[in-house]
């Protein structure tokens, strides 16, 4: 493989994982930021759910006005139990968030606050006891008390992320 194919094989994937993250979103193994912002610290500093609007994110529009522009938001919710894989079955995680009240692109969560060199295994993320939710690839060792930022399409309410 020549050093052309490897560079342009790491950029086709860092642009991949940027995909469904507010413009300006900066990925490091510990952490999101956006607009510089370090979401893993936002997460220390003030509880969980918690929404972050990026700076540039007009927020006195409707959402029906933004069309195919709509702004991206993330929301950082709280591992609050999660449960090894039972059978055939995903691994199980509860947030402290209902993800069902925006429009959350699990699939592109990521662990903030600490970085995992497990490998990444197909999580249900659950709102509640009692009820499904989406699934993501999280980090096999996800613990109670991790912190996940999930990118949302559009603006998010704080009260939409209530269980």
């Amino acid at each position: 493989m020549s050093l052309t194919t490897l560079f342009t094989t790491l950029v086709r994937h860092r642009h991949a994982a940027l995909e469904g993250w507010p413009e300006g979103t900066e990925l490091t193994a510990d952490d999101v930021l956006v607009d510089r912002t370090s979401l893993a610290r936002l997460a220390e500093h003030y509880p969980t759910p918690r929404v972050y609007v990026p700076v540039g994110a007009d927020v006195a529009r409707v959402d029906r006005y933004w069309g195919d522009d709509a702004p991206r938001t993330v929301v950082l919710a709280r591992v609050v139990d999660a449960v090894p894989r039972l059978g055939d079955d995903a691994r199980q995680a509860w947030l402290d968030a209902d993800l069902g009240g925006c429009a959350a692109l699990v699939e592109r969560a990521r662990l903030v606050g600490r970085a995992s060199q497990a490998p990444e295994r197909r999580f249900t993320l659950h709102p509640a006891p009692g009820r499904g939710g989406p699934t993501a690839w999280l980090p096999r060792d996800l613990r109670r008390g991790d912190v996940l930022a999930v990118p949302c399409a559009g603006l998010v309410e704080a009260a939409a992320l209530a269980r």
